[in-house]
């Protein structure tokens, strides 16, 4: 009989990821992800964020999946409207971007950037995207950091 584990070369460990805080960026490790951090803000306004999600998929999943995917997730949300786009570089890796305002909770419009990346892992790939939040009120000076935090993310792989 074989014993079989993970991690293993037939299950291989999640890739690591890294990314540069900014100023008055701070971890949100309670939120229970592998990376997260929110910028301080006066009490009582939104919380900028970024959030870093990494999750096993299979190897023939490709990047047009992956991005097709968040797209669809988009699409539904009250008063959704696709502001940029396009290709990125991902520590190396080829990359896709999309950013959209739609209407959250409590009526605030919120501007999400969201990152994609697929990372080969052998038999198997890690799906790796940033997305980050702010309002659209914050937008002009939150939008800046929030890329900052996005561009710098770094893959363990």
């Amino acid at each position: 009989m074989a014993e079989l584990r993970f991690p293993s070369d037939d299950f291989p460990a999640p890739v690591g990821v890294r990314v540069d805080a900014p100023d008055r960026w701070v971890p949100l490790p309670h939120v229970a992800l592998p990376l997260a951090l929110g910028r301080e803000v006066e009490e009582g306004e939104f919380h900028p964020n970024v959030i870093v999600v990494v999750s096993r998929i299979r190897a023939d999943h490709t990047l047009d999946d992956a991005h097709a995917e968040v797209l669809r997730k988009l699409k539904p949300l009250p008063r959704m409207r696709r502001l940029d786009g396009g290709d990125v570089d991902v520590d190396g890796l080829p990359g896709r971007w999309v950013e959209a305002s739609f209407k959250g909770g409590g009526g605030s419009v919120l501007v999400q950037s969201v990152r994609t990346v697929v990372v080969p892992r052998g038999p198997v790939a890690d799906l790796v995207q940033t997305t980050g939040t702010c309002t659209l009120t914050q937008h002009p000076w939150a939008a800046a950091e929030i890329r900052a935090v996005q561009e710098s993310l770094r893959v363990d792989r």
